[in-house]
């Protein structure tokens, strides 16, 4: 069994068993008993990244929810082994906690997630269109106003760097670590595992032409004249093609 296995005795396939049931019943009782067997997930995570008492307390509140909310959404029939599932939804819930804890002063959640897709959505369209975005290009792009952009900009000002080499008291015998030893390694985990679990099921419905322009785009990093020469179509086609996928990526992972 995996590191995060139960602890309450219960073997892989009695889990199983009760996700099955829970998935049909709902049933509060059943409910309680799966989080109860895997609280030791929550507790590993708040030991793992928590830094002084008080961030650990309110690192298991966290990662408690995560695990609370895994249990409420896991589906059985996807195939994908629980601890795999928790451990993306619990890291997701303490990614978003390290990053609300950088804000110096009180932004609505709104701003700071547009914020972040302003920033992901900077670093396409330089990509794409060889020069930085204009503001009115980003508001079409996102699907909001340039008065939106300039509003999350503003407040993104509010963003209150911290220095990866900050020391971070220690419990342990090896001393202070630094925060990079502590979170340097959370996006790479989460972010493969997302990779691995949303895009494996969403690139599926996608049709041929369309998961090979997303693979030629964003796998292997081609440009658009490149592609429409390895499909042997015109540029345009490709562009649309691309934006089709897109499309229909967005809607299925619902981003």
């Amino acid at each position: 069994m995996s590191k995060h296995s139960s602890k309450t005795g219960l073997s892989r396939a009695e889990i199983s068993d009760l996700f099955k049931e829970f998935s049909v019943s709902r049933d509060p009782a059943l409910r309680d008993r799966l989080i109860d067997a895997h609280m030791n997930m929550p507790h590993f995570f708040a030991h793992r990244f928590g830094g002084k008492l008080d961030q650990k307390d309110d690192l298991l509140q966290v990662a408690t929810l995560g695990l609370i909310n895994a249990v409420d959404r896991y589906d059985p029939e996807r195939g994908v082994e629980f601890t795999t599932f928790a451990t993306v939804t619990i890291l997701g819930e303490v990614k978003r906690y390290f990053r609300d804890k950088t804000w110096s002063v009180k932004v609505p959640r709104r701003m700071k997630d547009l914020n972040v897709v302003i920033n992901q959505t900077i670093e396409k369209l330089s990509h794409e269109l060889d020069h930085p975005p204009t503001y009115e290009e980003l508001a079409k792009e996102i699907g909001c106003s340039v008065e939106e952009i300039l509003e999350t900009r503003e407040a993104g000002m509010s963003y209150r760097v911290v220095s990866l080499d900050k020391e971070i008291d220690g419990e342990g015998s090896d001393g202070t670590s630094t925060l990079l030893d502590m979170i340097g390694s959370i996006d790479r985990k989460i972010d493969l595992l997302s990779d691995r679990l949303s895009l494996q099921s969403g690139l599926k419905k996608l049709k041929a032409d369309e998961k090979a322009v997303i693979y030629y785009r964003y796998f292997e990093n081609l440009s658009q004249a490149q592609i429409s020469k390895i499909l042997d179509v015109s540029q345009m086609q490709v562009s649309r093609l691309q934006t089709t996928a897109l499309s229909k990526l967005k809607g299925i992972l619902d981003l």
